[in-house]
């Protein structure tokens, strides 16, 4: 198993852990957690193409020398605040153990309880105690699958922070699994009633409203006279 040590610290506070593979670049991100303002932390590279990504991001979280695992992509950009304001939520909020933040660029997300992975902070004895990421979902899923058990499982509480930012600058790289999709709603029915059916009716409606031209009558409403 190929795990890189780009940067290193001295009792660190936070990990960052980066699952990637050979044929895929981790340069850019890695010189955004070298820009970052806060100090104590390590960075980890798990480069193995014969993980998926789950088994990779196990793989950092075990090796992991710090309390709090942070996760990103290799195709995103950190904030330069980024690892501060997890530490700052860390220590605001005794009984955190899950912590998403928001996503701008190629991918847009704000905090409705998936827990997207590419901007995932977490405690580390919480994640080794629910077993991590379950490669049953690997590719589809896997994060917010993981979020869900830490709600449901881990001893402590999971939230949101709108400081906590990070860009994606490509569209994602997943495709929807159906079959996937069809595990998580049957394996966390209320969980998946309560989050993924009211965006997904909402963003089907939203479409629906564009592709009928009623958005472009109600904007040529609002601004009438402007």
């Amino acid at each position: 198993m190929a795990i890189e040590h780009p940067i290193t610290a001295t009792d660190p506070r936070i990990s960052v852990v980066v699952p990637t593979i050979p044929d895929n670049s981790h340069v850019e991100v890695v010189a955004c957690l070298e820009s970052q303002t806060f100090d104590s932390f390590e960075a980890l590279v798990v480069n193995d193409a014969s993980l998926d990504i789950c088994e990779a991001r196990n793989a950092g979280i075990e090796a992991a020398n710090a309390p709090i695992v942070a996760l990103t992509d290799d195709d995103c950009r950190p904030e330069e605040e980024w690892l501060s304001a997890i530490a700052h939520e860390f220590e605001a909020h005794p009984t955190l153990i899950c912590l998403e933040g928001r996503v701008e660029g190629g991918r847009t997300y704000t905090g409705e309880q998936k827990y997207v992975g590419c901007n995932l902070a977490f405690d580390r004895d919480a994640a080794l105690a629910v077993s991590g990421f379950d490669s049953e979902y690997a590719g589809w899923r896997d994060d917010t699958e993981f979020g869900w058990r830490m709600e449901r499982d881990a001893d402590g509480k999971c939230r949101y922070s709108d400081c906590v930012r990070m860009t994606h600058p490509e569209m994602p790289r997943a495709t929807i699994d159906t079959t996937l999709e069809e595990q998580l709603k049957t394996t966390y029915t209320d969980r998946y009633n309560d989050v993924i059916v009211p965006n997904t009716i909402i963003g089907r409606i939203n479409d629906w409203l564009w592709r009928n031209g009623v958005w472009e009558v109600v904007n040529a409403i609002r601004y009438r006279g402007q």
